[in-house]
């Protein structure tokens, strides 16, 4: 039987169930969320991504979470006992990190600007080398105008996040700038009025989103 893993908490939870299906293997102090799924090559539903969201979520409500992304599938229990006992010491410190902690994104999407075409290169190799070099850089790395204002942004937050992280990705429609930020749950709301006080340039357009369990401050 395998076993899709929702997220790692401590064993303090145990007993505790958030939709029915949902069990916790505990092991050393530390337990994994846990629900029996059939192999399946079929690609998730809507309707199961939702649900995998609102068992984290109800999970990350209650206490400390280190969330999973969907598909993190284990192949028995013991190969989850084993994931808890052999990261025991990574675990128990991003949960302390954790404790108490929600994340807040925002998005800013700019909108698309005509291409700059560069001298042409001397061989159709050097061509094709250039092409994935451009497209890898603007598809990673933030503009220098692009990390302006990600700075003017997070500096609204100083006194409230503790944590952010940044990313872009590029589209047909533009340029969009995803911010994630780190804080207590108790500081949400004010996050949300120093949100309001944001002042985009030209056509850009921003999402706010949260408070959701920190996935982007997960990692080990």
């Amino acid at each position: 039987m395998k076993y899709l893993l929702y997220g790692i908490v401590r064993e303090d939870l145990a007993g505790y169930a958030p939709q029915p299906g949902i069990r916790l293997l505990t092991a050393h102090g530390l337990a994994a969320a846990v629900s029996a799924v059939e192999e399946t090559t079929s690609p998730p539903s809507v309707s199961s991504l939702l649900a995998y969201e609102k068992v984290v979520e109800a999970i990350h409500a209650r206490q400390a979470v280190i969330p999973m992304r969907y598909g993190c599938v284990m192949e028995s229990e013991s190969v989850v006992i084993r994931l808890l006992e052999d990261h025991r010491p990574e675990y128990e410190t991003l949960l302390a990190r954790l404790r108490g902690m929600a994340e807040m994104g925002i998005r800013v999407l700019s909108p698309a600007r005509a291409a700059v075409l560069p001298a042409l290169p001397s061989s159709p190799g050097v061509a094709y080398l250039t092409s994935l070099r451009n497209r890898y850089n603007s598809a990673t790395a933030l503009a220098p105008e692009e990390v302006q204002l990600a700075d003017r942004i997070a500096a609204l937050f100083s006194g409230c996040s503790t944590e952010q992280r940044r990313e872009v990705s590029s589209s047909s429609r533009g340029r969009l700038v995803s911010l994630y930020f780190l804080m207590p749950k108790t500081c949400v709301e004010q996050f949300r009025q120093r949100a309001r006080e944001i002042r985009l340039p030209g056509a850009a357009k921003m999402l706010l989103s949260g408070a959701w369990p920190p996935y982007n401050f997960a990692d080990l």
